[in-house]
């Protein structure tokens, strides 16, 4: 019979073993895919900046019928409700990039948030550039937020909007919130918060900034 437990228990930690194994081999997978996904974004995110400020040819000697026949074949564009400027890019709405220097980082936004948004790129939860009040959620992967944890207070971030505009901040707060400390995060009084989920889920690390231009 105490063999037979053996043989039991020896079994269950080659299991538990592979299984964590496996979840290892997962996440590394999904995070190399979010970073490889990051850098053809960021490449499409800057050359439509780049195109924004080009300045466009005023069309000369067109007749109205011709006026009339472009406008009745061209596409329909998407039109997302939003008081900061989108670039819709492979079907998804952009707000522009951050960069955190200290970690080496470039990252896309999406302008809206749900958990599929969030395995292509980080997404704006909340608020926005115009109104001071900026909230960037991402997943924890190493090519996304996974080394929030790691900057110090006076790091400086930048947020480049789709119409090339610079807003710069620099860190005030490191923090690790509850999952349910959700109006700390979105009334903070902070102007930019940037936040993820810690190894497992069960806190938030969140790091609060403000512009440079009006510190507090």
């Amino acid at each position: 019979m105490p063999k037979k437990i053996g043989i039991i228990l020896v079994t269950i930690g080659v299991v538990l073993f592979l299984s964590a194994l496996l979840l290892f081999l997962y996440n590394e997978y999904e995070d190399r895919r979010a970073g490889q996904q990051t850098e053809l974004l960021m490449d499409k995110i800057q050359s439509a900046i780049a195109e924004e400020r080009t300045p466009t040819a005023k069309p000369t000697d067109i007749d109205e019928e011709t006026k009339t026949e472009e406008t009745a074949t061209s596409e329909p564009q998407e039109v997302i409700p939003t008081e900061m400027p989108v670039v819709v890019i492979d079907g998804y709405g952009y707000i522009g990039y951050l960069s955190v220097p200290d970690l080496d980082l470039e990252l896309p936004v999406m302008a809206e948030w749900d958990y599929s948004r969030l395995k292509v790129a980080p997404c704006r939860q909340f608020g926005s550039t115009g109104t001071d009040d900026l909230v960037i959620a991402a997943h924890n992967y190493n090519s996304h937020f996974g080394r929030l944890s790691s900057l110090k207070e006076g790091a400086e971030i930048v947020f480049t909007d789709m119409e090339g505009l610079e807003n710069r901040y620099i860190l005030k707060r490191l923090d690790t919130l509850n999952p349910n400390a959700v109006d700390s995060v979105q009334n903070s009084g902070y102007d930019l918060v940037l936040y993820t989920c810690t190894p497992g889920g069960a806190t938030r690390v969140t790091v609060f900034c403000d512009r440079i231009d009006s510190a507090k």
